[in-house]
């Protein structure tokens, strides 16, 4: 009975830790995205990284079948399994056609696997048509960019020395000042010399008359303060959101005893970019508490399979229940535009009672 606690503990350990390598894949998985989608070389210690944490992935996953681990034997993971291993290989089209199955499966990693073979294979094509070299910008456009580089130096350097020029110009009157020193300093003694008898009723004068400038250079501004903020104040028409989603399944308040659950969602006519999104799941303990997630999912049609392992890991770390919605992104789950439906609750076995 003992032997029997010990090996769920190490299940569940390991599923977690399972689930916590697909976490990690996922992310270098985006960092990957963007070197693809930029057209730029994939940096080597990327790519070895990626490949490191699947081969751990794949090591954890061999332990869990030696714990009787009978989640873990699916269809999925074994194309998933025979595709990597032909990527490995050098068989990037046998490893594309097994990456298929295993994405029909949902695997995880299988869709984004795709991508990174099919850019491996065309890497591998240019290096082969290129003579052995990595993908680079071509030479002309190099040499192009170098010459607009010089180009642009020198006129700076052109743009520099005229300022100087122009400003050794601008400087050239201090010997005129020279030469009018001894006249201003013949003429001055005498303005200076007169200005005290007659300056104590200048100055009532000009004081009465400067405060009006100042009171209409005040005014002035105004209007244009008013007519700064105001466009600031117009462009708040942000929230175009469409409407939200309507669910079809699960209930609310359904109750999780296993499997596999499948998020289903009102047909909408989308956009070649959109497509539906469980919002992230969101698990809450004994206490009421979240300490728990698990990241958006999304799919072009309109039924969104989470795997049951997910929501064992959640019950594994003593989640009560899970707290989900969806909604409609553009591009990714992360890029939300429409409203979100109302949260609903998967209870792990019993649902939360929040009030």
């Amino acid at each position: 009975m003992a032997t029997d606690v010990h090996a769920r503990e190490q299940r569940l350990r390991k599923q977690a830790e399972l689930q916590s390598l697909f976490l990690n894949l996922a992310n270098l998985r985006k960092q990957e995205a963007t070197y693809i989608e930029a057209s730029a070389a994939l940096p080597e210690f990327l790519v070895r990284q990626i490949t490191e944490l699947r081969q751990e992935i794949r090591a954890v996953e061999d332990e869990l079948l030696t714990l009787n681990d009978e989640t873990i034997k699916t269809p999925a993971r074994q194309f998933y399994r025979e595709a990597f291993e032909a990527e490995l290989s050098g068989d990037y089209d046998k490893a594309i056609k097994l990456y298929k199955s295993a994405s029909h499966y949902n695997h995880p990693d299988a869709g984004v696997a795709i991508r990174s073979v099919r850019y491996a294979r065309k890497v591998a094509q240019n290096k082969a048509a290129g003579g052995g070299r990595t993908w680079s910008p071509p030479a002309s456009t190099r040499q192009t960019r170098n010459r607009l580089l010089v180009g642009l130096a020198i006129l700076l350097l052109l743009i520099f020395v005229g300022v100087i020029l122009g400003a050794g110009g601008l400087f050239a009157p201090p010997p005129e000042t020279a030469s009018l020193g001894p006249t201003a300093t013949f003429t001055a003694p005498a303005v200076i010399l007169i200005i005290p008898d007659t300056a104590t009723p200048i100055p009532s004068a000009t004081a009465t008359s400067s405060p009006t400038p100042t009171t209409t250079a005040t005014n002035t501004p105004r209007p244009t303060a008013t007519a700064d903020t105001s466009p600031t104040d117009t462009p708040t028409p942000a929230p175009t959101l469409r409407p939200s989603p309507r669910i079809v399944g699960p209930t609310n308040n359904m109750v999780w005893l296993d499997g596999a659950v499948v998020f289903e969602f009102g047909t909408v006519d989308l956009a070649y970019d959109e497509l539906y999104c469980v919002n992230t799941l969101r698990g809450f303990d004994q206490t009421n508490t979240e300490n728990w997630s698990f990241p958006p999912t999304g799919s072009k049609k309109p039924s969104i399979a989470i795997e049951a392992n997910v929501f064992r890991v959640a019950k594994a770390q003593d989640m009560r229940c899970i707290v989900w919605s969806g909604s409609i992104g553009k591009g990714s789950c992360e890029n939300i535009i429409s409203y979100s439906t109302e949260e609903r609750v998967i209870g792990l076995p019993q649902p939360c009672r929040f009030k």
